[in-house]
């Protein structure tokens, strides 16, 4: 019953709002807390690597992610398959530093609350830096996740087809910006993620209100009872669509991935848990991988529209996402996966895939590996 009602529109919409989420916080919650589903996990292709017979295996430590869906238990079924060594390392505790002795790479990431992301990227950096442990995500990755701001300034620079963003940290500034706009417009915080946070600015009336208030002494409230939009505004133009947003999920050569629906009377969809599963268009694969080109991650989560006027819009990408199930693409009905081959051709392979285990090759193949030998030699 309660999980039909939550399917109704009104009160999807209603579940994304900050009002909702606020008031929500004051009464009692559950913590969060580490679930196991490695006994429940799909009958999916296992994945495997050569391991050079040079080089020796590496051990891993894995910093559990809180909630369901994780993504340590695919870890460590991808471990399992390869026979390496790996314990759970908790890096929250007071001796994280001398913990990470025991493990050469460290893997995974507990979610994307403020603390945790404050928390990882401080951690992942000192690792890498000071350690010179093998992270994943890295801490350059780690920074990227959940900063669409960091999205925004890397897509100007590296000419990736984002969707025009309007970032100021100064008041005056982003007061002038509104005469440039062309309403409606949207506004986003940093971090966030599943819709919450963003808001259709509809007049300059309206966006003057949000620049006052995240100006303002106290910044302005967002969903989050202790977070507050501080000294920034982030604004989006609005890209009339056709009711869908595409997620493509790229690992390496592989890509995955499906259409998320937007609920009628709102324009978002992420969050909203309206699926569909069907080919995906050979363009926007491209376009997903050219942005993993330059992003250069074991895995890379793009989302993007498919505007009225044809193009195609990159809103926001990561390095992480939550993963449900071993089918992330459907084609015709059938699970698989897209793969590039070398003539840049794309042919579709079906099969199950926990894409988690994919992106932890690719990392190994591509960036444990080579730097193993370059410091052999």
């Amino acid at each position: 019953m309660l999980d039909n009602i939550k399917k109704i529109n009104p009160i999807r919409k209603l579940r994304k709002s900050a009002f909702y989420s606020r008031i929500r916080q004051y009464l009692p919650m559950s913590e969060l807390e580490y679930i196991d589903d490695r006994d429940r996990l799909e009958d999916a292709v296992a994945i495997t690597i050569d391991w050079p017979k040079n080089v020796k295996k590496p051990i891993f430590g894995i910093v559990q992610d809180y909630g369901g869906d994780p993504r340590w238990t695919k870890y460590h079924r991808f471990l399992d398959n390869n026979s390496f060594r790996y314990d759970i390392y908790n890096i929250h505790s007071h001796n994280w530093i001398e913990k990470a002795a025991e493990y050469d790479i460290i893997i995974g990431f507990p979610s994307s609350e403020l603390c945790h992301l404050e928390e990882m990227r401080r951690k992942y950096y000192f690792l890498e830096t000071y350690l010179g442990k093998t992270c994943y995500p890295s801490s350059a990755h780690s920074f990227l996740y959940e900063d669409k701001s960091l999205e925004a300034f890397i897509s100007k620079v590296a000419g990736i087809p984002f969707v025009n963003t309007y970032v100021s940290h100064d008041r005056t500034d982003a007061l002038r910006l509104i005469e440039e706009l062309n309403f409606p417009i949207v506004s986003k915080i940093v971090p966030s993620s599943g819709s919450m946070g963003m808001e259709l600015v509809v007049s300059p009336k309206h966006c003057r209100k949000i620049i006052n208030q995240a100006f303002s002494r106290n910044g302005r409230k967002t969903h989050r009872i202790y977070f507050q939009q501080k000294n920034y505004i982030y604004f989006q133009d609005f890209i009339p669509n056709d009711g869908f947003d595409i997620r493509a999920i790229v690992v390496g050569d592989c890509v995955f991935g499906y259409y998320r629906k937007v609920p009628e009377g709102d324009f978002r969809a992420s969050g909203m848990n309206l699926v569909e599963k069907r080919g995906l268009p050979q363009e926007a694969i491209r376009i997903a991988r050219k942005v993993n080109k330059i992003i250069d991650c074991p895995m890379l989560v793009v989302d993007m529209l498919h505007g009225l006027d044809g193009e195609y819009y990159v809103i926001e990408f990561s390095p992480i996402c939550q993963i449900e199930t071993s089918e992330q693409l459907h084609v015709d009905g059938v699970p698989g996966v897209y793969v590039f081959e070398d003539d840049e051709s794309i042919h579709f392979l079906e099969g199950r895939y926990w894409v988690h285990e994919l992106a932890l090759r690719e990392m190994l193949l591509n960036d444990y590996l080579p730097k193993i030998v370059t410091e052999k030699t």
